[in-house]
């Protein structure tokens, strides 16, 4: 009852806040690029996990983007306010202490339906770091989806700031938000395992040039 209470308390916090938000959206063509890539349409958005809340509320209630979160009770509330703000919530993430969290069905998962031309997004330093360092999971997501990745980063120019391992931020109420997309990364079928790695580097490069680049 109490997990029941404290999710429902945090969403109407969460919907205050987006309601008040204004956004500025830079880069708008890249996505229209991205969305001629792929026979379906599809795409995956690359996001840092300090700006997701941005980034949501910045594509809250448009189309049912995939969303991942984990299967641990920060995910509950993670899925939870996912849905809320209209997208589909995939639940699981890497190993932990060689114990299955779900990342494979959850990748298998996104790679279906991105391969039916749904789109997503995932957090590519989640779920627990290291921080603004991407993962090699979206890339191999794209590559079996043959769906390109898309950059995008969401700053604020108010916002509190958690004291945790990813410096996760909370846009403060009426702030103004730059959300930018980056241009689309594209995955080879035929890469390889350092062809993957390589992508994720570019992948970071990409989304801190872009994060750097967005000021007030």
């Amino acid at each position: 009852m109490l997990h029941y209470i404290i999710q429902r308390l945090i969403w109407v916090l969460i919907k205050t806040l987006v309601s008040t938000y204004r956004f500025e959206i830079l880069g708008i063509h890249f996505r229209d690029e991205a969305e001629k890539i792929q026979e379906k349409g599809a795409y995956v958005f690359a996001v840092w996990h300090e700006q997701v809340l941005s980034v949501l509320a910045g594509h809250a209630w448009t189309r049912p983007y995939l969303a991942l979160a984990s299967r641990s009770k920060d995910g509950d509330y993670a899925a939870f306010i996912s849905e809320k703000l209209g997208f589909v919530a995939v639940r699981g993430s890497s190993k932990k202490k060689n114990k299955d969290k779900g990342g494979r069905e959850a990748m298998l998962t996104y790679i279906k339906r991105m391969s039916e031309g749904t789109c997503g997004g995932i957090t590519v330093d989640g779920p627990k770091g290291p921080r603004n360092q991407c993962k090699p999971g979206i890339v191999i997501i794209a590559k079996e989806s043959k769906a390109p990745i898309i950059p995008v980063v969401a700053v604020a120019n108010r916002y509190w700031e958690f004291n945790s391992w990813d410096r996760f931020k909370v846009p403060k109420p009426f702030a103004k938000i730059k959300m930018v997309y980056g241009k689309p990364i594209t995955v080879p079928t035929d890469s390889t395992e350092e062809d993957v790695n390589s992508i994720a580097q570019q992948v970071t490069q990409s989304l801190n040039e872009l994060t750097e680049k967005t000021v007030f």
